[in-house]
């Protein structure tokens, strides 16, 4: 078994820094295995005959070779299996929550004891690509004459592009803003996600042969229509933006803030570019509403901004908050506090500027729609606490700007519905990842992503009719080829996508 940094605390399989010298910087808490321990504790895996890890993955990757070739030492096959599926393969190494439901999960090594540290050897693997020995990109196949536009540049429309370019097709990714990477850009924290992985691994997917159109917002600088009318297919895949508002008496005090928009600040530009003209005054006591990932970044980025006192209220308990256990100790390692089991009902101030606010007790009741129990207000027990700023991060919705400029049909909460087939209300246009889902994490979209760009081969390919899905093809007909083979035993890694 891999021996750990004796820093190490908690269930959770990999070193980290200091928590006391991390919190004044935004440098990366997760540290990196060397090859040794990689190779450790890849020896670690079983080679399951039916790997439930593979099965977990939402973009198939295959856990399994990676981790047998990287027992054997040989990088290069690790990661060649695992790029076959992922184009993303560092972002999704320290981003997937792997115990949650994912490849770690879903271990069988787990029920003996600790499971494989499947996402520290992804990570290794990605940055040794990335900083020891560029490989060459997968291979594509001939060019169809067919052209796609794919709205937005998030892990969803950057692994549905990478797919496209793969069958042939001539990709155009339009992006609003002036990085790719989506919310994975600006709304993932430096500690969390180093820009230079994510821009490294976005360019490399547009080197494999798409147009980049950066700064154009479809459905402003350009319309749906005239988007369909020059390409063969549209993809719209541009996330989730509308944030979710409590009618809460006080919340227009100076002070108050969006969280999601206090992420977009500090991570769009860069942390440098806002500490030049900070666009919210936190101050010494910071108050951050939510209980996903997005309320503790937005905690573990205020306490690295003002060094204060950095409060994340959630009105369940520890038990029910949607944010990954491991931002959650993370966070109390750096010393954010928890206010459990209450919730603001309103921000109090003088002058127009916040110094406090009012909390509600709560109590968990009836299980609500989702099977959650029902968080309800203990009358009687108010109570105020002091506060300089509050970070409101409590849900964001599909961005339904481009769904009511281009006149498509909405689904539920705002989102673009869509058919079986990924199809939108307009031929042609289909949409896929989080504005068709809402929120979801970076993997799940980039598997929606997938899903959707397959279905799009199949309708430029007049083969709809004769729909595989991606985990058939990789696992289950070309199980069959002698190249496939091949590829499991290292000796062929670049193949093609069908």
């Amino acid at each position: 078994m891999v021996q750990l940094k004796p820093n190490r605390t908690g269930p959770f399989p990999f070193p980290k820094s200091d928590s006391e010298s991390r919190k004044k910087d935004f440098s990366e808490v997760e540290l990196p295995y060397t090859k040794e321990q990689a190779m450790l504790e890849a020896d670690r895996c079983l080679r399951c005959g039916t790997p439930v890890c593979i099965d977990a993955c939402p973009v198939q990757m295959d856990v399994r070779g990676m981790l047998d070739a990287v027992a054997n030492g040989d990088l290069k096959a690790a990661y060649h299996r695992i790029r076959e599926t992922n184009p993303l393969l560092g972002v999704t190494a320290r981003c997937c929550p792997q115990l949650q439901g994912l490849c770690e999960d879903a271990c069988v090594v787990r029920w003996g004891g600790q499971p494989l540290s499947i996402g520290m050897v992804q990570r290794f693997v990605a940055d040794w690509e990335q900083n020891e020995s560029r490989q060459p990109d997968p291979k594509s196949e001939p060019k169809t004459g067919k052209r796609v536009s794919v709205v937005g540049s998030g892990p969803a429309g950057l692994a549905a592009a990478e797919l496209l370019i793969r069958y042939g097709h001539s990709v155009t990714i339009y992006e609003e803003s002036d990085n790719l990477g989506g919310t994975a850009w600006y709304a993932i924290p430096d500690y969390h996600l180093p820009k230079d992985v994510l821009a490294y691994e976005g360019d490399r997917v547009v080197g494999q042969g798409a147009e980049l159109k950066k700064g154009t917002k479809v459905g402003k600088g350009i319309s749906l229509s005239a988007l369909l009318s020059e390409s063969d297919a549209v993809l719209v895949a541009t996330g989730s933006r509308d944030v979710k508002k409590l009618d809460v008496p006080g919340a227009s005090l100076e002070g108050v803030y969006d969280g999601y928009g206090f992420l977009e600040d500090v991570y769009g530009k860069g942390v440098a570019e806002y500490l030049k003209s900070e666009k919210q005054a936190l101050g010494s006591e910071t108050l951050v509403v939510g209980g996903g990932d997005s309320a503790l970044d937005c905690a573990r980025t205020a306490l690295r901004l003002t060094q204060g006192h950095v409060v994340v209220a959630y009105r369940r308990t520890e038990k029910e908050m949607p944010a990954d256990p491991i931002m959650v100790q993370e966070a109390k390692e750096e010393g954010v506090d928890f206010m459990l089991l209450s919730d603001p009902v309103e921000y109090v101030g003088e002058g127009g500027r916040l110094d406090g606010a009012v909390m509600s007790p709560m109590q968990l009741g009836e299980p609500d729609s989702t099977g959650r129990r029902h968080p309800e207000p203990v009358p009687g027990k108010n109570f105020r606490v002091k506060c300089d700023s509050v970070l409101l991060a409590i849900g964001r919705g599909p961005d339904s700007f481009l769904e009511k400029a281009g006149g498509l049909k909405a689904g539920p909460k705002g989102s673009i519905a869509i058919d079986d087939h990924y199809r939108t209300s307009m031929a042609g246009v289909f949409a896929t990842g989080d504005v068709t889902t809402g929120e979801t994490l970076v993997v799940r979209a980039m598997g929606h992503g997938r899903e959707a760009a397959q279905r799009v081969h199949e309708y430029l390919t007049h083969t709809e009719d004769r729909h595989v899905s991606l985990y058939e093809r990789y696992y289950v007909l070309r199980a069959t080829e002698e190249s496939y083979q091949d590829m499991l035993m290292g000796r062929e890694e670049n193949l093609p996508p069908d």
